[in-house]
């Protein structure tokens, strides 16, 4: 099996007409790693693909460039180090191997052209970043990312890159462009800190050049007052805040995207419910804790064959983290999003490093999903509680 995974890893990698990008990350029990994470991608240099490597500690990253011919080694290479996990991304789906702690492989090869990737092969790292420290300084210091001299703080650091990555897979799903010369409105639920908020707006607003209008949405009054006072010494008078509840936002406008970013529990699924209510023609959200589920399922009968996950708390907590995300991107392909479930921060940022990205692209009643889900409904014996919100008027197809 090991034989096995790593030339399944290094086909993946090493196939220039699909490869994305490849993630080496965490380290095997009693190992160590001179890296925290090596990442590959293709990257184009005077017209030939080449291969980027860059490798991440904890103070630094170093990043090389190879031929396909030189990088097959550097891929050898890596797979002989104790990284614990390995994620290769390519214009069909995606790859992931894991290693448990006693050393067992676990492969997950998925097929899928929900969002088909495209490799990003400009050269330059900080060339391709949405925000960078010259063209976002005014937000950078605004928020407290970068310091009077013009320098990202070393606390904020992850924050940056996050913010990037953030900006990054929204871009992704192309939506922007349908959007020129006409206004735009997101909201964005659970707001909190409004890292992203603020990013969201100064991204479209000064670097697309959109005619934006962002509103975030928190219940904590408190938070709300000061990024309204914020957003006053800034002038940017098309980025407001709204405190209350997320099922209680009623806008003027119909928003066209709905955005969740770590809303805790069911938050996120009132937010996707006033996304697929308003048929936004884009939801992004990234779930934070999720225990509605959990407990329905300690109250029905395990499946038999599965008794030994449940026999230890975290994975049980696993299995209910996944099924709740696998219900939500299910019903949003049911209701007419294209849907793909992603990575939105390396897990040694945060474990809860999800993202479900649903772009509207056909009216409700996806046969295959409605199938797919009443066979999932009926497994495990539970009903998930968006379905519960969406209620009466989405019956018909849950």
């Amino acid at each position: 099996m090991e034989q096995d995974y790593k030339k399944l890893v290094q086909e993946h990698i090493l196939n220039r007409d699909s490869f994305v990008r490849a993630v080496f990350s965490g380290q095997q029990k009693g190992s160590s790693l001179e890296w925290v994470k090596v990442v590959l991608r293709p990257v184009e240099i005077k017209d030939v693909i080449n291969l980027q490597f860059s490798y991440f500690d904890e103070k630094k990253d170093i990043t090389k460039n190879y031929s396909f011919e030189e990088a097959a080694a550097k891929v050898d290479q890596l797979l002989g180090l104790p990284f614990r996990n390995i994620f290769v991304e390519d214009g069909s789906g995606s790859l992931q191997v894991n290693i448990s702690k006693k050393g067992k492989v676990l492969v997950n090869e998925v097929k899928s052209g929900v969002l088909p990737a495209i490799p990003d092969l400009s050269h330059d790292r900080q060339k391709s970043r949405l925000l960078t420290t010259e063209n976002a300084e005014p937000f950078l210091k605004a928020v407290g990312i970068m310091t009077k001299d013009g320098k990202i703080r070393a606390d904020m650091q992850r924050k940056f890159k996050q913010i990037n990555e953030f900006l990054r897979l929204v871009d992704e799903t192309s939506v922007f462009n349908n959007f020129k010369g006409k206004p735009i409105l997101i909201v964005d639920f659970g707001c909190g800190s409004a890292h992203l908020t603020f990013a969201i707006y100064y991204y479209l607003h000064d670097i697309l050049n959109l005619d934006a209008h962002v509103v975030g949405v928190d219940i904590k009054a408190d938070l709300i007052e000061h990024h309204q006072e914020k957003v006053k010494s800034l002038g940017w008078d098309q980025l407001t805040f709204h405190a209350g509840m997320i099922s209680d936002f009623q806008p003027d406008v119909i928003p066209d995207i709905v955005l969740a970013l770590h809303a805790c529990d069911t938050a996120t699924d009132d937010a996707l419910a006033q996304g697929i209510r308003w048929n936004s023609k884009l939801i992004v959200c990234a779930p934070c804790c999720q225990h509605e589920l959990q407990e329905q399922l300690s109250h029905v009968p395990a499946p038999a064959p599965l008794l030994p996950v449940f026999h230890h708390g975290i994975l049980s907590e696993r299995v209910g983290d996944i099924l709740t995300d696998t219900f939500r991107a299910t019903i949003l392909r049911i209701m007419g999003y294209r849907t793909d479930v992603t990575e939105f921060v390396p897990i040694e940022h945060t474990a809860r490093n999800l993202m479900i990205r649903a772009v509207k692209t056909s009216p409700a009643g996806n046969l295959r999903s409605i199938e797919e889900y009443r066979n999932l409904k009926a497994f495990w014996q539970v009903i998930p509680y968006l379905e519960r919100l969406l209620g009466e008027p989405y019956a018909q197809f849950l």
